[in-house]
């Protein structure tokens, strides 16, 4: 086709130019989507490379291919609806594809950050708590940073659309108030850190469980019972709270003994002493403490005061004390108070 040709048709020449347009771009974008395989496949396996590069293969390649169709398509002759139309779209289907690139590419190095080694063991736990609030809140932040840039490409009034959105949220602030609530009681816990994800709490009820996670709305708390308690996160912020992993998962346990009146109290104490120090769940660095605290009838209550080693063991450690009493009683000979009766009136 030669060029004396071309010059007589230029619409037929426009066409020419617009098709290599679109066979450049799609020869570019395959160029370059085996070039970002080869790079995936020379990155380490699972790793926050090998990740970032997977999530940003196909926006990438296919926002190559739209520019290059952009551009074959504003050399085509159109009517001016048409082309706005098909400008409207390549715009909306190219901002969609860089969103959804921007969004996994946060979502990925945050990941990365949570998980990267922190100088030390604060800032990694609040890395680690931060990371499900910060994801949402970002992923939300670009949705509504690209809404905005369609609809102000569309033609659409930005400001008033703010202001109207304002109002209106007003009102639904008002009537979701308690989820509101909620969520910024949410937001003050991963502050002020009363307790983090894996400590054990006991609230004002007597419900004791260990954090499973902090969310926006609720605390999930899983219990002995294996069964999870979700707690409203402005109820946590309101009523008082025990955290029983601090400042240590070391634990104070008591346990109660009675022996009989008159009994040598001297070697009851070296027998409950005993007792605390010998079970392997106690934390043999603190000496345990034995203190009389009544004189009742013909008994004398004793009380054994002693720290378990984790808060999770605290029933083994009482369980092999009460174990170690009665067999050191035994052996001393030291006799556990009779039972009291009830009286009966004729």
């Amino acid at each position: 086709m030669s060029a004396r040709f071309l010059a007589a048709h230029p619409g037929l020449r426009e066409l020419l130019v617009s098709l290599a347009l679109l066979a450049g771009s799609y020869l570019a974008a395959r160029f370059v989507s085996y070039v970002l395989g080869f790079a995936i496949g020379r990155a380490a396996s699972g790793g926050t490379d090998q990740r970032l590069l997977a999530a940003l293969k196909r926006p990438v390649t296919y926002a190559l291919f739209l520019v290059g169709a952009w551009a074959a398509l504003k050399r085509l002759p159109a009517a001016p609806r048409l082309d706005a139309f098909l400008d409207g779209v390549l715009f909306a289907f190219g901002l969609l594809l860089i969103t959804l690139a921007l969004a996994r590419s946060y979502a990925i190095l945050l990941d990365w950050y949570a998980s990267h080694p922190q100088p030390d063991a604060a800032s990694r736990d609040l890395a680690r708590e931060f990371n499900p609030l910060f994801a949402k809140a970002g992923k939300v932040f670009i949705a509504l940073v690209a809404l905005s840039m369609l609809l102000q490409h569309f033609g659409a009034n930005v400001a008033s659309l703010v202001v109207s959105l304002g109002v209106g949220s007003l009102a639904v602030g008002l009537a979701a108030q308690d989820t509101l609530s909620n969520m910024f009681a949410g937001f003050t816990i991963l502050l002020d850190r009363p307790f983090r994800v894996g400590d054990r709490i006991q609230l004002a009820s007597g419900e004791k469980g260990d954090v499973q996670a902090i969310g926006m709305r609720a605390t999930l708390i899983r219990t002995a019972e294996e069964t999870i308690l979700v707690v409203p996160n402005s109820l946590l912020v309101k009523e008082r709270l025990v955290n029983l992993s601090r400042p240590t998962r070391h634990l104070v346990t008591t346990v109660e003994v009675a022996v009989a009146f008159g009994s040598d109290l001297a070697r009851v104490r070296e027998v409950l002493r005993g007792a605390a120090r010998g079970s392997s769940h106690v934390d043999g660095e603190r000496e345990p403490a034995v203190e009389i605290t009544r004189l009742v009838d013909s008994a004398v209550n004793f009380q054994v005061m002693f720290w378990a080693r984790d808060y999770a063991e605290q029933g083994l450690a009482r369980s092999e004390v009460y174990a170690a009493v009665h067999d050191g009683l035994s052996a001393a000979g030291i006799a556990m108070p009779p039972p009291v009766r009830g009286t009966t009136r004729g």
